[in-house]
């Protein structure tokens, strides 16, 4: 399974983040304003469109091959 990743050191901590509020399943959390967000890996799909949006280009992506079992092995 393919999963965002931001990489805290890359973020740029913007007032508005972008890439919070252009994702469609609302996987990117930003507890405060000041924070930086991260992406909760249970609502992130893969579906990599967020990957143009961030200006500081903090967005990778991991893939993690499924285990077989019935829980993902995050």
């Amino acid at each position: 399974m393919t999963r965002a990743l931001i990489k805290p050191s890359k973020c740029l901590a913007c007032k508005v983040c972008a890439v919070a509020q252009f994702c469609p399943h609302t996987a990117v959390i930003r507890e405060e304003a000041t924070d930086k967000p991260w992406i909760d890996f249970l609502l992130c799909t893969g579906c990599r469109k967020c990957k143009d949006i961030c200006p500081g280009r903090a967005l990778e992506y991991i893939v993690q091959p499924c285990s077989g079992g019935r829980r993902m092995s995050w």
